[in-house]
């Protein structure tokens, strides 16, 4: 029986996409190995966010043709749709394909051979259809993402993602909760919803909306915990700030990109608000639920960006208190309007700027966490090391827990009592419910 191995590179996206096209090869009959070297297939999930991401996928090329010379090997992703020429020169991959076309993968597959070098990398830019990949299990992941849309028509000024990944797609919301019904069937208590601009959803359809959808996902019978991955502070209108309070099931964390805290800067990012705005919409959410986490991107170094720019980006966190701050210094990608800009920001001022914002984070988060000191709260146990539960509450606070390994089991929901805060995460104690 043939084996095939697979990699995912960046995002929840490409997991999801990755998952989605193993299920395929099982039923086609082949054989997941976690082995490369043991590997007739390696498929590669690519990303090229970043130079750094796009240098990690060129790595992994390498890497997997080194480690298994006689695999065939199929990439897939970001990385193969926007640089498709460059993977050509300097690799002999047998089939490379972008960021649509990837069911046809499993079509293609029985037909490669060793001097195969064939291409299914197409225009996206006006691709408006939304390719159905399905997942039904996780290998190994006890949360299950469920992609709802794909696509992204921000164009903010740095990204390359709205080139690679096309305008946004909007998946069918009958198949967004059919999917969910089968990943619940199957034991998932805790889905999150994704995608690549997922706040999006349904600005393509007629009748459907973001928070539409989540009302109707929170319907479902069985599913304990809902999560939104990522979304933009336009998109959290009134009734999705409702549901979040008045919903058990709507996990109380929002991961909200601010990307910078001057208006100038967000100006020559074109994003689509100001930190006014922005400051206000997140006011209003802390109002309505208190305890809710929220968790931020921002970029340092952007072209022009003065030292004063970058206090404006530091003091809106602090106003905010974020529970974290995933700080990225600025990546020039070569399509995009930014990197054509005047006033390119010294390497060694970003590395100073993201290292004054990550320890801003880290006490940012240590604050946020203090206030569940002796709280009880439920984590959903997503690993288990010998006697050692690890999980995430609703408010995706990381908590490690004594347990008995012949009562808790991966998967399961416990109660626990949050006692310390550890760096990055949270010690608690469990007592087996009487």
């Amino acid at each position: 029986m043939s084996q095939f191995f697979i990699y995912a590179l960046g995002c929840k996206v490409n997991t999801y996409e990755l998952e989605s096209i193993k299920e395929s090869l099982i039923a086609l009959g082949l054989q997941q190995t976690f082995d490369v070297t043991q590997a007739d297939y390696i498929l590669l999930n690519t990303c090229c966010v970043t130079n750094t991401a796009q240098s990690k996928s060129r790595q992994k090329i390498s890497s997997f043709q080194k480690a298994n010379p006689n695999a065939i090997l199929i990439v897939m992703g970001c990385y193969a749709q926007g640089f498709e020429k460059e993977v050509q020169e300097h690799f002999h991959v047998q089939l490379l394909v972008g960021t649509k076309n990837r069911h046809q993968i499993v079509d293609y597959i029985s037909k490669l051979e060793k001097e195969s070098q064939i291409s299914l990398v197409e225009d996206v830019l006006n691709y408006h259809v939304y390719e159905n990949l399905k997942v039904s299990h996780y290998s190994e992941n006890t949360r299950a993402f469920l992609k709802i849309q794909d696509g992204c028509n921000n164009f903010c000024s740095y990204c390359i993602i709205p080139y690679v990944r096309g305008p946004i797609k909007s998946r069918d919301v009958k198949d967004v909760l059919e999917e969910a019904k089968t990943l619940l069937k199957n034991g998932y208590k805790e889905i999150v919803l994704t995608g690549i601009h997922t706040g999006s959803y349904g600005k393509d359809l007629n009748d459907m909306n973001f928070s539409d959808l989540v009302e109707k996902l929170l319907q479902l019978d069985g599913l304990y915990r809902l999560r939104i991955s990522s979304i933009e502070e336009s998109e959290i209108d009134d009734k999705l700030i409702y549901l979040l309070k008045t919903s058990p099931i709507l996990a109380k964390h929002l991961h909200i990109p601010l990307q910078a805290g001057s208006d100038a800067i967000l100006k020559l990012m074109n994003r689509k608000y100001d930190a006014q705005t922005y400051l206000q919409k997140i006011q209003k959410i802390q109002h309505e639920i208190p305890q809710i986490a929220i968790s931020t991107d921002v970029i340092v170094g952007f072209p022009n960006e003065t030292e004063d720019d970058f206090l404006k980006s530091v003091e809106m966190c602090k106003t905010i208190g974020f529970s974290k701050i995933h700080v990225f210094p600025y990546s020039s990608r070569n399509q995009t309007p930014a990197a054509k800009m005047k006033g390119q920001i010294h390497g060694s001022i970003k590395k100073e700027r993201v290292k004054t914002l990550t320890a801003l984070s880290d006490t940012l988060m240590q604050r946020y966490n203090q206030q569940f000191v002796n709280q009880e709260v439920e984590m959903l146990v997503e690993t288990i090391d010998q006697d050692i539960a690890y999980g995430h509450t609703s408010q995706f606070i990381y908590v490690q827990c004594k347990i008995d390994t012949k009562k808790v089991f991966k998967n399961d929901i416990i109660k626990v009592r949050l006692i310390q805060i550890h760096q990055d995460h949270m010690i608690a104690s469990w007592e087996e419910s009487k």
